[in-house]
Parts: C-alpha cells; sequence; structure tokens
C-alpha cells in the first residue's frame, strides 16, 4: 500500500492506495501529458564566471511570454541552430558585449514553468569564462547586468532552477 496525501476543496486528505492504483494514475498523468500539443523551444543560458568567480545574471526588459515572472536571469535565449557553442557566444556577445568561451555543458531540464502549456521551454545550462575582461554591456532581452557572488544569484532569480545548476554554483562558491 502506498499513502497519498492531496488536497480537495481546501482540506487535506489521505488515501491509502495500493502500488497498481499508482501506477495506473502515473499512466494517465503521462497519457494527458503526452497528449497535449507542445512545441518545443530550445534555449541556452550562459553561467559566465569571471575570474573572481562572480556570475553575470541579467534583468530582462520585459515579461517574458512563456515564464510567468523571470525578472532575472543567466544571459542567453532560443538556439537556432545544433551549434550549441556558437550559439551561446553570439547570444552572450548580443546580450553582455562579452566574448566567452564555453567550457561544458552544466544541466538542461524542461523548464517547470512550461508544464501543460503550448510550449515547452528545453533549457540548456552552459559554464563559461570570459576571454577578456571588458566592459559588459547589456543588450537584447536585457536591460542591466550585474556580476554576484554564485549563490547571490538566488536573491534576484524570482524562478526555479535545476538542482544540477545550484549544485554548480555552490562549488564555485566554495572554490572562491
Amino acid at each position: 500500500m502506498v499513502s497519498l496525501y492531496f488536497k480537495q476543496n481546501s482540506t487535506a486528505q489521505h488515501t491509502e492506495t495500493s502500488e497498481s492504483d499508482l501506477a495506473s494514475l502515473l499512466k494517465t498523468y503521462w497519457l494527458k501529458k503526452s497528449a497535449v500539443q507542445s512545441k518545443i523551444i530550445p534555449i541556452a543560458l550562459a553561467i559566465i564566471a569571471n575570474k573572481d568567480k562572480r556570475i553575470l545574471i541579467g534583468a530582462r526588459k520585459t515579461k517574458d511570454m512563456w515564464v510567468e515572472n523571470l525578472t532575472w536571469v543567466f544571459p542567453g535565449g532560443k538556439i537556432n541552430s545544433l551549434d550549441f557553442e556558437e550559439e551561446v557566444i553570439k547570444t552572450v556577445k548580443n546580450e553582455t558585449g562579452l566574448t566567452v568561451e564555453v567550457k561544458d555543458l552544466v544541466a538542461a531540464r524542461i523548464h517547470p514553468d512550461s508544464g501543460f502549456k503550448e510550449v515547452q521551454i528545453v533549457a540548456l545550462y552552459f559554464y563559461c569564462e570570459p576571454k577578456t575582461e571588458g566592459k559588459i554591456v547589456p543588450g537584447g532581452d536585457l536591460n542591466k547586468l550585474k556580476w554576484v557572488a554564485p549563490l547571490d544569484v538566488f536573491k534576484y532569480f524570482t524562478t526555479s532552477t535545476s538542482d544540477d545548476v545550484t549544485k554548480f554554483l555552490t562549488m564555485l562558491q566554495k572554490a572562491n
């Protein structure tokens, strides 16, 4: 038997269910989810760390049409080709004025805010380092840029990020 808790009409309910009932519920969920015709939008996000291991984040100019409450973000955007490294370099240059070197893929996930909507956002997070130290200039979808300590990004972000990104930022913070 599996215990399930759920809310119905603002009252917490507890129910015992068999594993076959749970399997049936999960099957129904995935069938419903797969029936939704979603457009997939792949995006690349750059976790840019300077020599002091500070992370560059940017404030969006306008509200995002797919992810509510998105204010501060890692520089990045929609991927238009399968050359991810080129896409990241081009987008970062456009949004920050920096030329970066892509070091590694940190994480990939379907953004949870795009669950049952008509669009699913697949976010790829890349660790990058600036090739040269230069002035940062906001551009593209960003109107403000800021270097922050790795874990301070969460003081600015108003949406979730992946657990792998959190672990990566924690590692950077401890290394500093």
